[in-house]
């Protein structure tokens, strides 16, 4: 049987009201027991007990009413958005922005992409997480990549992450390219991006010897693990990254060279 009760009431509920203080003014809808599991869930997401429920969209937009304008309720979508593992219906999380609900959190999961472009201008790893999404996907086309980096080209951290990234085109690498030039650190990502090409390229197993002694010869340690762990990489470049000793990853470069070396022996 379903009663539906539409007068509002005020509901104490322990042991949340005892933890927090707080009085809910909620429209009350008894649908059997259903009223008291999603009360139930809620202490248990405030008191970060485990959750014995199952968390759907149905259970979602129910919490939503229940603890919306409370005290718990940023408590509860703190940790009700890593719970529910899809997207937030956009009703709820475009409202939850707006409020200011919950907002370092939800830039931290992957929402509807209308939501993630909200996101991006708040939260820098919403940005991250569109702008790897975007960059690396062929799902994604031109005109979203050219927004990207019109929007947020001067975020080095967006770009620098994306250099270290491949591109699902031709069309979003050059894109990158000109975005890096408008940025503050123009000079330190097109040095960043030289190394990542040239570390990308000593792992190639059709270079000439002459390609392998001029990247040997930059003395570049991203470039020279890369050659370390290169199955073509002459004996002799092999021989001497062994020794190699106060720069980055120098340890890991010994290392690489030395298992390549026995492969050779």
């Amino acid at each position: 049987m379903v009663v539906i009760i539409w007068n509002c009431h005020r509901y104490q509920m322990n042991p949340i009201n005892n933890q927090i203080g707080t009085v809910f003014i909620i429209k009350t809808i008894f649908r059997g027991g259903r009223f008291l599991q999603y009360k139930a869930l809620i202490e248990q997401i405030i008191n970060d007990d485990e959750i014995d429920y199952e968390i759907t969209e149905d259970t979602v937009f129910e919490v939503y009413k229940t603890v919306k304008n409370t005290d718990v309720e940023k408590k509860v979508w703190r940790r009700l958005v890593f719970l529910y593992d899809k997207p937030l219906p956009k009703q709820i999380v475009f409202d939850l922005i707006d409020r200011k609900i919950a907002l370092l959190h939800l830039g931290h999961t992957k929402q509807h992409y209308e939501v993630m472009w909200k996101l991006a201008e708040i939260v820098d790893e919403a940005l991250l997480t569109l702008a790897i999404d975007i960059y690396t996907k062929r799902n994604f086309g031109i005109e979203e990549t050219e927004i990207l980096f019109n929007k947020f080209y001067d975020h080095t951290w967006m770009l620098e992450t994306l250099i270290r990234n491949e591109p699902s085109s031709i069309e979003k690498r050059r894109l990158l390219e000109a975005a890096l030039q408008k940025n503050k650190d123009a000079d330190f990502l097109q040095r960043l991006l030289t190394v990542v090409d040239n570390a990308k390229l000593a792992r190639r197993d059709d270079l000439s010897m002459e390609e392998f002694n001029a990247l040997f010869q930059m003395n570049e340690p991203h470039v020279w693990l890369s050659l370390s762990i290169n199955p073509k990489t002459p004996a002799y470049i092999l021989n001497r990254l062994v020794d190699v000793r106060d720069i980055k990853n120098a340890k890991q470069i010994r290392n690489s060279a030395r298992i390549n070396l026995r492969k050779k022996s």
